[in-house]
């Protein structure tokens, strides 16, 4: 037997010069990081921790879930060009730090409660020869969990509200990287939002735990 094969959809913690579809804006290699190779990727570790094959990388510094901000339309998690090129075995789903946290045109709960329900939909409608895992975003160092955003809701009001929506549907699996408690002091993300190696390492040791319990 082959090698499982997965595919991960992201924002700029998960991209890196190189490796995602042209077009696509990344974050690493930046200055500051460590992030200096693919290899210190969160998704390359995990690839190695649990023989998987990487199809595709779609992630894009900056998107959101909902189809709001600045950043092109097409930048949306549901948009047809990144759906079509999500496949194998497992497709993972990390993102909506930036659908909470950008203040450029910031969108209210209830618009992104909307969005992710509408992508795990048709996501579980396209992709069903593939294991759908939706993350719970990091929790972020640059403001506490219980400040309110723009449009008055908190980090901890978005990881509950991913939860409960992916809970909603039996057949998707849930990676709660939000229960995982983050200190500024732990110094695992140098801006408060993006992880440096060991912030990287973190998270594939999160996701192997989560993905092997399946």
């Amino acid at each position: 037997m082959g090698r499982r094969t997965f595919s991960v959809l992201g924002d700029s913690i998960s991209t890196f010069i190189g490796c995602n579809p042209e077009g696509n804006e990344v974050f690493y290699p930046r200055t500051g990081f460590g992030v200096n190779t693919a290899t210190q990727t969160w998704w390359s570790m995990l690839a190695d921790r649990l023989d998987l094959a990487l199809l595709c990388n779609d992630s894009y510094s900056g998107s959101r879930v909902s189809r709001t901000g600045t950043r092109p339309p097409s930048s949306c998690y549901i948009d047809e060009r990144r759906q079509k090129r999500l496949g194998g075995d497992l497709i993972i789903v990390f993102g909506g730090t930036n659908d909470w946290g950008q203040t450029e045109q910031p969108t209210t709960l209830e618009i992104f409660a909307h969005a992710y329900r509408q992508l795990i939909e048709a996501m579980r409608e396209r992709h069903r020869q593939s294991t759908l895992f939706f993350c719970t975003p990091l929790q972020r160092t640059d403001r506490s969990l219980t400040t309110p955003n723009a449009t008055g809701w908190t980090q901890l009001d978005l990881a509950e509200t991913v939860r409960d929506i992916v809970r909603e549907y039996p057949d998707t699996h849930l990676i709660d990287l939000g229960a995982y408690p983050i200190r500024v002091e732990d110094e695992l993300l140098p801006d408060g939002v993006h992880p440096n190696p060991r912030g990287m390492n973190l998270i594939a040791s999160l996701m192997k735990a989560a993905i092997k319990g399946i």
